[in-house]
């Protein structure tokens, strides 16, 4: 169960995917980095996520994702680092232009065993 600070950083600027009969979260590319960025030294992981974009009020999915597995020789911390830090570079370079309207989904994970 994600601690209730930790939750509470995850949903401050999630936006809901309910209204396209999705049970998931997204963030815009900013808010997705300053988020990643928040959760930096808590213990939780990414384990990786999907892009969607949003057009015409119609949820498309890009099928774009990545995925990150943990390391068999590196500790839990180390992984949470790494897949945060792997989560943050993908958003950073993944193209957005100005008039789109490109969200991320992530998938979170406290248990790496």
């Amino acid at each position: 169960m994600i601690k209730k600070e930790i939750q509470e950083k995850i949903l401050k600027k999630a936006i809901s995917l309910k209204e396209f009969g999705a049970n998931d979260l997204t963030w815009e590319k900013e808010s997705a980095k300053k988020l990643i960025n928040l959760l930096m030294e808590d213990e939780i992981g990414i384990l990786g996520g999907s892009v969607y974009k949003i057009d015409s009020n119609k949820l498309i999915p890009l099928y774009d994702n990545w995925y990150l597995e943990p390391d068999v020789k590196e500790e839990t911390k180390e992984y949470y680092t790494r897949s945060k830090k792997k989560a943050f570079e993908y958003i950073n370079n993944y193209p957005v232009y100005p008039d789109e309207k490109i969200i991320f989904s992530l998938v979170f994970t406290e248990d790496v065993d």
